[in-house]
C-alpha cells in the first residue's frame, strides 16, 4: 500500500516523533510498502527523494510551540495538501500531530483518503499547558475526522473517554532492541555513570537532576552525570552546573550522532529521566534495551509500564531530594542495578519490539482502508 506520514519532525530534528516516524518508515519499506514523508521546512531535516517539506523555514525547537511562523505554515499545509495528495495518491495518511492532521484532513476528505493520527503526548487534560493549546488539541482531535487515534500510553485512553473521543486505540512506541545490545565491561574509573538523554526543555526536568546531583555530592563523589541532548535550556543547565560547582561531575554534552549515543548507552551504568510530564518516552525504552537500571518520575505513560523496585526506581516529579536518594541507592547496591536492568530488558523484548508495533500499525491501516 501507499503510506503518507505527516509529521512535524523527521530525521536530524530533535524529538521522539522524528525517531518513531523514521522507524515506521524503515520497517514499512522492508515489508514492501511505498512510504512518503511530508514534514516541516526545517533545515535540520534530511533531504530525501521520498521526503517533501511544507511551510516557512523553522527551527526544530519552535515546532512544538504556537508561533506566528508555525500558524502560517499550517495554512500553507492546507493549500499544498491538495497538491501532494493528488500527486502521491496514498491509500492512508498517518499524521503525528493533531493540528497537522486537522489541516490535511480537509483535502483528505475530498480524495476519500482515511487518516489515522498518533498522539505522541496528550496535552488537553493537563492544566500546566495554556488554555489555547489545550483547546486547540482537543478541537483538532474531535473535528478532524480521524478514523482512529493512536495513544502511545494507555493512560491517554482514559483521557479520550472522558472527553468523549471514542475512536482511540493503544499502540505503544517501539525500540530497536538489537541496536542497544551492549557488552558492558564494568564501571569506568570506579565511578557510576548516570545518563540522561532527551530534549533540553522544561518538560524533561533536567534542572531537578542537577539540583539532585548537588545533594548527592554531600554523601558521595563516586559518580558522574552526563546530560545528552539539545534545546532551549542547554545554556541555562550549563550555567546551573557551574553555579553549583558541579563542573567535572555534571557534563552537558549537547546533541550526539547515533553511534555516539549507542556508545553512551553502552558505557553508562544507570539512566535518569526526571520528566515533569510525558507520553511514552522512547529514551526509557532505549535505556531498558541497553539493560540500564532507570530512575523515572511518576508521570504520563511511565506509570503504566514502570513499577517501583521491579523494573526501575520511581520518584515524584520536581523532587530533587528523592532523585538524589534513588541515585544513591543505585550507587550503593550493585545487585539492585543488575536486577532492574535485567527486568527492563525483558520488558522491552516482550512488549516494545518494532516488529510488534509495525504489525499492529499495518493491521490498523488495513482496517480503516477497508
Amino acid at each position: 500500500m501507499k503510506i503518507l506520514h505527516l509529521t512535524k519532525k523527521y530525521l536530524e530534528a530533535i524529538g521522539g516523533d522524528a525517531v518513531v516516524v523514521s522507524h515506521l518508515e524503515k520497517e514499512q519499506l522492508k515489508r514492501g510498502h511505498e512510504v512518503f514523508i511530508l514534514t516541516s521546512n526545517c533545515p535540520e531535516i534530511k533531504e530525501q527523494e521520498n521526503v517533501f517539506k511544507f511551510g516557512l523555514k523553522d527551527i526544530s525547537y519552535d515546532l512544538d510551540r504556537i508561533t506566528i511562523r508555525r500558524l502560517i505554515s499550517l495554512i500553507i499545509l492546507l493549500i499544498v495538501g491538495f497538491k501532494y495528495l493528488q500527486i502521491l495518491k496514498p491509500d492512508v495518511i498517518h499524521t503525528h500531530s493533531a493540528d497537522l492532521g486537522f489541516f490535511i484532513s480537509i483535502s483528505a476528505r475530498l480524495y476519500h483518503i482515511p487518516v489515522v493520527n498518533t498522539c505522541h503526548g496528550v496535552t488537553f487534560p493537563d492544566k500546566q499547558y495554556s488554555v489555547i493549546k489545550r483547546f486547540a488539541e482537543l478541537f483538532c482531535l474531535k473535528h478532524s475526522g480521524f478514523k482512529k487515534i493512536i495513544a502511545v500510553d494507555k493512560s491517554s485512553l482514559k483521557d479520550f473517554e472522558a472527553a468523549k473521543i471514542k475512536n482511540g486505540i493503544y499502540i505503544p512506541n517501539g525500540v530497536d532492541i538489537e541496536r542497544f545490545n551492549c557488552n558492558k565491561s564494568g564501571i569506568k574509573n570506579g565511578k557510576i555513570r548516570f545518563l540522561f538523554v532527551g530534549r533540553l526543555e522544561e518538560q524533561k526536568g533536567c534542572k531537578y537532576l542537577i539540583r539532585a546531583t548537588k545533594m548527592l555530592l554531600e554523601k558521595t563523589n563516586n559518580f558522574q552525570v552526563l546530560v545528552v541532548g539539545d534545546g532551549s535550556q542547554r545554556a541555562m543547565l550549563t550555567n546551573l552546573a557551574k553555579e553549583n560547582k558541579l563542573i567535572g561531575c555534571v557534563s552537558v554534552l549537547g546533541g550526539v550522532n547515533d553511534d555516539e549515543l549507542n556508545e553512551l548507552y553502552c558505557t553508562s551504568d544507570a539512566f535518569v529521566l526526571p520528566s515533569l510530564w510525558e507520553g511514552m518516552p522512547l529514551t526509557l525504552l532505549e535505556a531498558w534495551a541497553a539493560k540500564l537500571p532507570v530512575i523515572v518520575t511518576n508521570v504520563g505513560g511511565i506509570r503504566d509500564v514502570c513499577e517501583d523496585a521491579k523494573n526501575g526506581l520511581v520518584v515524584m516529579p520536581e523532587d530533587p531530594e528523592s532523585i538524589a536518594e534513588a541515585m544513591f541507592r543505585l550507587i550503593e547496591d550493585a545487585e539492585l542495578r543488575s536486577r532492574l536492568g535485567a527486568n527492563g530488558k525483558a520488558q522491552v523484548k516482550s512488549d516494545f519490539s518494532w516488529d510488534k508495533v509495525v504489525m499492529s500499525t499495518l493491521r490498523l491501516y488495513k482496517e480503516i482502508i477497508a
